[in-house]
Formats: C-alpha cells, sequence, structure tokens
C-alpha cells in the first residue's frame, strides 16, 4: 500500500509537467475504443528513451503500468529501492535470466498491465528496429490480448510529442494458448506479425501528423 500511495502521489505531482513536456497527441486505431487498457494487457512499444515509460504511465493513468527494464539500472542502489514503487521488472541480459517471463506473467493474470520494449534498447536512428520473441511467451502464459504503443519519440519542452495506440490484438489466433508449451514456428509468427504491425503504426502515425500540418 504504501509503494502504491507513492506512486499516485509521484504521477500527481508530475501530471502538470508531463503537459508541458509531452503535449501529447494521441492516436487510437479503433477510435470507439479509447478504453482498451482495462484488465490485463501486455503493452509492446518502440523505443527511444526512459521518457517512453513515463509517457504511457500518463497514457494509463491512474492505473499502475508495471514495466521491464535491463540490469543496469538495479546496479544503482538508490534506483533499485525507487522501482520498487513503479512495478519495475528486471530483465538480465548479462546472465540471460529467464524469470522475468513468469514474473510477468503472473502480474498480468491479476488484470494489470505490463509494458515492454522487444527491441532491447534504445532506438539510435529513430527508427524500429527488429524484436526479440520473448514477450510471446508472455503474452502466452498470461493468455492476455497485446496492446501496441507507439511513439514518435519527439520529446522536449518545445516539441510535440505523437502516439498512435493498436487495437487489441489476440495471441490465440496465433499459438494454442491451451498447451503449456508454445512451438518456435508460432512465437516466430507472432513476433513477425506484430513487428510488422508495428512498422504499419509508426508509418500511420507520420502520416496522420503530416495531414495534421497540412490544414
Amino acid at each position: 500500500m504504501f509503494y502504491e500511495i507513492f506512486r499516485i502521489i509521484g504521477l500527481i505531482t508530475g501530471y502538470p509537467f508531463q503537459l508541458l513536456f509531452f503535449k501529447r497527441k494521441t492516436y487510437y486505431v479503433d477510435k470507439k475504443n479509447t478504453h482498451i487498457f482495462k484488465g490485463g494487457k501486455l503493452i509492446v512499444s518502440n523505443h527511444f528513451s526512459m521518457f517512453d515509460y513515463v509517457l504511457t504511465s500518463f497514457i494509463v493513468f491512474p492505473r499502475k503500468l508495471n514495466v521491464v527494464a535491463s540490469e543496469i539500472p538495479f546496479k544503482n542502489k538508490l534506483l533499485k529501492f525507487g522501482m520498487k514503487f513503479f512495478g519495475v521488472i528486471e530483465a538480465n541480459r548479462e546472465t540471460k535470466n529467464m524469470s522475468f517471463i513468469n514474473k510477468c506473467a503472473n502480474v498480468l493474470k491479476k488484470g494489470q498491465l505490463v509494458q515492454i520494449y522487444p527491441e532491447g534498447k534504445n532506438s539510435p536512428d529513430g527508427k524500429i528496429h527488429e524484436f526479440k520473441a520473448s514477450y510471446t511467451l508472455i503474452a502466452h502464459r498470461a493468455n492476455v490480448p497485446i496492446v501496441l504503443v507507439i511513439t514518435d519519440g519527439n520529446y522536449g519542452l518545445s516539441k510535440r510529442t505523437s502516439v498512435i495506440i493498436s487495437e487489441e490484438i489476440d495471441v490465440s489466433k496465433f499459438m494454442d494458448i491451451n498447451s503449456k508449451t508454445t512451438k518456435k514456428e508460432d512465437r516466430e509468427r507472432l513476433n513477425n506479425y506484430i513487428h510488422t504491425r508495428a512498422l504499419e503504426l509508426r508509418a500511420e502515425l507520420e502520416n496522420l501528423k503530416n495531414k495534421k500540418k497540412e490544414r
């Protein structure tokens, strides 16, 4: 309860600043479903910086947004303590410990939200790069839909951030959710679909921004 109170206070305190910092314009693929983040959802996003998580946190506010992060911030004791308040789940690339998959699945089964960045690192050029498929195991074990949140990474006080949110993607169309295991070809098929959909949404986001400029 203490962690949750601290998280809410932090978000409320930061709310006015994020309005100025992001000046967010949000587009929904399914315009009728702006409440898409009800229940457990695995949020898959492209990755620019730590501000990606901050951005999504305020999109889903007041809901808690758990997030998968690398081992780097966990090496700092102060950061490690602070991350407890915001539900950060470690994915250690050095030890290749895959326990984060079960941790994420358990959180999702409780009806919470988890965000993951399948690129595994910040994009060096703003483009969406190859996705690692571990998130497909999370979605399968938790049996929750995937929602893509794609941002243009245009962060800053003098800029405006645009983001597009996909429809719900049902993982049962790609793999047998009743089976305890998954087939490699099914994971690859789902990953290829999600990656392709992310590229499509990134292009659609740019088109929407250009149309707005032309008005």
